[in-house]
């Protein structure tokens, strides 16, 4: 293909990438846990950030410093925060750019390894619309799967052209980031040997060698394992890979695609994931028979990470966002045999599995359902109003449900929400903002206390209050109290169809909002 009809072929492709996320951009942010990071990066001054580093984990919180050891990660929010404050849309904005920035780097990884320039930019195309962007790109907190994708599929194209300092920087930068770049090393190792011999692939392992375990040393002391998220959760684990072998293959084509039909559910997505691994298997090895490495270090990059996953049991969908990478160079490399004798039908099989990638892509995914979420929390907010403005000074109000009735129009440019709720210590921040703005600063001290990341509108509570608890029935909250209600002596006793809150004697007299249905539940504390 010409250079000047390729560089406009790859235009047009971010143009186009740029355009189709443009219908997600209005979502407001999904909810991670990194989004409490995101607060963290209020400190004042270096000697605050300094100080965040040397936090434990917040005390049965799981995610609530994990990810803020992540010196990389903090400079990249502090550095967005002074760009853009609270602006929704201009982080969305910035994280799409950074989404783009990773599907050019694939391309370069792709060419930098020996893939033509056309098979490079179908690679490019694919990963560039694949359903899992939509996990990611909407989000600020999930920028960090970005960011570690990027770097290391940078360290793959420095390693691809030969340039071994550069790969060791930038891989170890994609670690700095999150520790997925762990198994994206080897492959950009092996890229080096391939291009330049065993000598150039030795000084980045030796560099490596020293780098890596200095910065997981510092981190595990820090967070008391290399995952980082629980406090009393094993370093690794075997329990969720068995899961994670079969999830992944199709997660990583049909985001939230599942066979749970019993009892054929589960071996049905085992015996399609082995298929599915066999015939990319088999594209792997046909070309490097042909000399070319591309198909089968994307593999590797498809499979390395879903392994890690397994054995750290943190694997979920957000997460296949660098493996997904890999896959697609896979596919493109298996679109490349429709031409090649003999190997035609691997071709063919590639090619279904790229065109039925089609209906899920971002455009058509099946977020429609907010806008009637929203409905209802225009006019719970309205509802709510009223009885907030009518407590006495001073009060304190512990919220539950809290996302329900927070995400409403007038306050979606400043505050972050996203289709199920908020998190941790920014959702407190957030309520407390919508509270000063509405009745003035000082007025009520607004607590986030629960979050049960609802599917739909909320059902009415029943609300009582019963030997000095709260007994809510209806359907059970999914999740448990945040640290703060913890932190405060709170205690949550869920069965299928009650949740029973206990308050500390601390707070009696201080009120509780309950939110469901058009209107929620002020309840005094006993």
């Amino acid at each position: 293909m010409p250079k000047h009809l390729l560089s406009l072929a790859w235009a047009a492709l971010l143009t186009i990438t740029a355009l189709a996320y443009q219908f997600q951009l209005r979502l407001g942010f999904t909810d991670t846990d990194a989004l409490a990071d995101y607060a963290a990066a209020r400190a004042e001054g270096l000697a605050g950030w300094l100080h965040q580093l040397t936090l434990p984990l917040t005390a049965g919180v799981g995610g609530a410093n994990a990810n803020f050891w992540r010196p990389r990660v903090m400079l990249h929010y502090a550095l967005q925060r002074a760009l853009f404050d609270d602006n929704t849309r201009h982080w969305q904005a910035w994280d799409l750019g950074l989404h783009l920035s990773a599907v050019a780097a694939l391309g370069l990884a792709a060419r930098s390894l020996g893939v033509s320039s056309a098979t490079a930019l179908f690679a490019g195309m694919v990963f560039a619309l694949h359903p899992l962007g939509v996990e990611i790109v909407p989000a600020v907190a999930r920028n960090i799967d970005v960011l570690v994708a990027l770097f290391s599929l940078a360290a793959i194209a420095a390693a691809g052209q030969g340039r071994a300092l550069f790969t060791a920087i930038l891989g170890l930068c994609a670690l700095s980031f999150k520790e997925t770049a762990l198994a994206a090393m080897p492959v950009a190792l092996l890229a080096l040997f391939w291009r330049s011999g065993r000598a150039s692939a030795a000084k980045v392992a030796g560099a490596w060698a020293v780098g890596v375990p200095l910065y997981l040393v510092a981190r595990t002391s820090v967070l008391s394992g290399i995952g980082g998220y629980y406090e009393d959760e094993r370093t690794f684990t075997f329990g969720r890979l068995g899961a994670a072998l079969r999830a992944a293959p199709w997660e990583s084509l049909f985001p939230g695609f599942s066979l749970n039909v019993e009892p054929l559910g589960e071996p049905l997505r085992a015996l399609g994931a082995l298929i599915l691994f066999v015939v990319l298997l088999g594209v792997a090895a046909r070309r490097l028979r042909d000399g070319a490495p591309a198909a089968a270090l994307g593999l590797l990059l498809w499979g390395l990470p879903v392994l890690l996953y397994g054995l750290t049991g943190t694997y979920s969908r957000r997460l296949l966002y660098l493996p997904s990478a890999g896959l697609c160079l896979v596919l493109a490399e298996g679109l490349a045999l429709l031409a090649a004798p003999g190997a035609r039908g691997l071709g063919a099989l590639c090619l279904g599995f790229v065109l039925s990638l089609l209906p899920a892509s971002p455009i058509l995914h099946n977020y429609t359902d907010w806008a009637e979420n929203d409905a209802v929390t225009r006019s719970l907010t309205t509802a709510v109003a009223p009885d907030l403005a009518a407590l006495p000074p001073g009060s304190v109000v512990w919220v539950i449900d809290r996302c329900v009735w927070i995400n409403s129009e007038p306050y979606r440019a400043r505050t972050f929400h996203g289709k199920k709720t908020l998190n941790n210590c920014v959702a407190t921040y957030s309520l407390q903002a919508w509270a000063d703005d509405l009745f003035g600063p000082g007025h009520l001290t607004l607590r986030a206390l629960t979050s049960t990341q609802p599917e739909g509108p909320l059902p009415p509570p029943e609300v009582s209050v019963e030997d000095g608890a709260l007994v809510l029935r209806r359907a059970s909250m999914r999740r448990s109290l945040t640290g703060l209600g913890k932190e405060a002596g709170w205690t949550l006793v869920r069965e299928e169809s009650v949740s029973v809150l206990t308050p500390p004697s601390a707070a009696s007299g201080q009120w509780a909002l309950i939110a469901g249905g058009e209107r929620g539940a002020l309840v005094r504390l006993p």
